[in-house]
């Protein structure tokens, strides 16, 4: 057996140790941190969809599940994207990466769910429709909830319903997409 060099092992140790997202604050502080709080909170609610869906029974279909994951790794991959361009330093990256790595990991949960999940049932449509638009009604204070209120108000028009809730399903999609164009309006108009 062969000794490891004096030097090699505190610089290992310092390898291994060196806080690397403590120096991600250095140059690009807002870009660090608008990158990590979007896509954080698009983790969060895109958690609270997961949990929606798996118990009105969505994930049922593999089919549902797939195509929710493969949305929901889009922000993660063009976050990815954002990292690697624009931001400079090994620690802003690191940061970001971490982010990004948890992102990832609640992005494939529907497909990991969609074994255990049971079958939907007569009120999962009624259940959708009703928390799209108490989301859109959330989505008048905080703009970009809107995005979640008409995924979700899709999912429920698309379900076999009564027309009373694809009615519901269709006023919260035309609100949401009205506000989401009169909200894409200002961001232009005032930037």
């Amino acid at each position: 057996m062969t000794r490891m060099p004096s030097l090699l092992k505190p610089f290992l140790c310092l390898c291994l140790l060196a806080p690397m997202p403590a120096f991600a604050f250095q140059s690009d502080t807002t870009n660090i941190l608008m990158l990590a709080i979007s896509l954080g909170g698009f983790c969060f609610f895109n958690l609270l969809l997961t949990g929606l869906f798996y118990f009105t029974g969505q994930y049922h279909s593999r089919r549902f599940a797939k195509i929710h994951t493969l949305i929901s790794l889009l922000p993660a991959l063009l976050t990815f994207i954002l990292a690697i361009t624009y931001i400079e330093g090994a620690g802003a990256i690191s940061l970001n990466i971490g982010v990004i790595i948890v992102s990832i990991a609640l992005s494939i949960l529907p497909v990991q769910l969609s074994p255990t999940a049971n079958a939907p049932t007569d009120k999962t449509p009624l259940i959708l429709a009703t928390v799209a638009l108490l989301l859109m009604v959330v989505a008048y204070y905080a703009a970009p909830l809107t995005i979640f209120a008409l995924a979700i108000a899709h999912v429920a028009a698309s379900s076999r319903g009564t027309l009373s809730v694809k009615l519901l399903s269709y006023a919260t999609l035309i609100t949401g997409y009205s506000y989401l164009g009169y909200w894409a309006y200002q961001i232009a108009l005032h930037s």
